[in-house]
């Protein structure tokens, strides 16, 4: 009896062995089939290549070792690869449902990226036109991908760059993207040499394959309809030594075919006087700057405005300056970036407090010329507030602020009869002293306190 339970089990055994193994080889068949349809869907500039490949669990994806792709000038390389639900021919077989690498990377001109391990779900991979069936051109797209330690270069900017860990959902063409990426670094050695730290970036609502496409071409990008998310949390950008930090950075913005709306802040900044134009810093006795930002704008495209309600700038130990006003022909970034003189002015409101900056500018310029602080002051209410009936009302009204700065705000309104470019404004406020009447033709109004 017992040497026939041993035989039944046995047979009972190496049916099952047959039965598993036989089950395999179909696995095997069915694998090999589908890989070879894959290749074939790919295209004559395209090569797909591995080691080994065998059936994952219950035959649902495929596992490979030593993976090769190569398309045009493009190569991806892995040491492990799975990948789920390989599409049979007729199923889109560009479509990929999750896709999981170990030492992953790609080169191509545009740059190189190294990921410890990626993760991508629901994946189309690009293709070209096929004219004669009438095929368009397929981008790459992306639902969702984790990354792992990524270092990578970017061609376009000589640039490193790297990042503890990276997540991006809806990445393709014309799609609005999210990106979070953790503990990011970002080095040039090229002139000016710049190393750029954050600990958290966040960007939500930009078509980050339209971006990367520009950066890759050196085309501008173009912004889509929708709202758009920035956060990027303690920032700091270094030369030879520190240039910026900052706590914070917050910006939202919705875009429609007519405008696009913003509200922006800054907290913590710091600015050293290596920035370009900051080098008075020094001068005036600051090691660096130290404030706050925020921003609030809307930007008229059918009437090419740019409308500011508030745009404030809090700097303990300096001052507080406030403005509000409709700007032409810019923009937002204009509005915070070295092109601002090229601004025309339609109408500025401009409200200044001080906290120390113009007691240490008086004497700064005193110590230029040789003089004592109260000298050069003496000398400035002479010169803007002569004892003459045409003297400027604007500069009398200065010459007022400078003996109290502390007593209030320094209030300016500019409405000039047209556009006027920030410049312009300049080089007309500069000529008061001698042609007064250039406050009336240029509509400013000064009053202290």
């Amino acid at each position: 009896m017992k040497k026939k339970v041993v035989v039944t089990v046995g047979g009972v055994a190496a049916v099952a062995c047959l039965g598993w193994l036989a089950a395999r080889h179909a696995e095997h068949v069915m694998l090999d089939k589908s890989i070879d349809s894959f290749r074939q869907s790919l295209g004559p500039d395209t090569s797909f290549t591995y080691q080994k490949a065998w059936p994952g669990l219950l035959g649902r994806s495929v596992k490979f070792s030593g993976l090769v792709f190569r398309q045009g000038p493009e190569t991806i390389t892995a040491d492990e690869a799975e990948i789920s639900k390989l599409a049979a021919s007729g199923e889109e077989p560009h479509r990929i449902g999750h896709l999981t690498f170990h030492n992953f990377q790609l080169a191509d001109p545009a740059g190189s990226l190294h990921l410890d391990a990626l993760r991508m779900d629901d994946v189309t991979l690009p293709s070209k036109a096929d004219e004669p069936q009438g095929s368009p051109a397929q981008a790459l797209e992306i639902r969702h991908a984790e990354a792992d330690k990524l270092h990578g270069f970017v061609s376009s900017l000589q640039s490193d760059l790297s990042a503890q860990s990276l997540i991006i959902d809806d990445y393709g063409a014309s799609n609005a993207s999210r990106l979070e990426a953790h503990d990011a670094k970002l080095s040039t050695d090229v002139a000016p040499q710049r190393h750029i730290t954050a600990a958290s970036l966040i960007l939500d609502g930009l078509d980050l394959a339209g971006l990367y496409g520009s950066l890759s071409a050196g085309t501008p990008y173009t912004a889509h309809n929708g709202t758009r998310d920035i956060q990027v949390e303690k920032l700091s950008v270094e030369g030879t030594g520190p240039l910026l930090r900052l706590a914070a950075l917050h910006s939202h913005a919705t875009r429609t075919d007519t405008a696009e709306k913003e509200v922006s802040s800054v907290q913590n900044l710091e600015l050293w006087p290596e920035v370009p134009n900051l080098s008075m810093l020094t001068a005036l006795g600051y090691d660096r700057f130290r404030g706050s930002i925020v921003l609030n704008d809307t930007h008229d495209f059918k009437a090419g405005k740019l409308h500011v309600d508030e745009f404030s700038l809090d700097a303990p130990g300096m001052g507080r300056l406030n403005l509000d006003g409709d700007f032409s022909q810019t923009s937002t970034t204009a509005l915070l970036s070295a092109g601002a003189g090229d601004m025309q002015v339609m109408a500025l409101n401009i409200t200044y407090t001080d906290h120390g900056l113009v007691e240490k500018a008086l004497d700064a310029a005193a110590k230029a010329r040789g003089v004592k602080p109260e000298e050069l002051t003496a000398a400035l209410q002479s010169q803007f507030a002569p004892p003459s009936p045409t003297a400027s009302v604007p500069l009398t009204q200065v010459a007022t602020y400078l003996r109290h700065p502390g007593k209030g705000p320094l209030t300016i309104t500019l409405r000039p009869p047209q556009p006027l470019p920030m410049m312009a404004v300049a080089a007309a406020i500069s000529m008061l002293s001698t042609s007064p009447q250039v406050a009336q033709q240029i509509g400013l109004t000064i009053k202290a306190p």
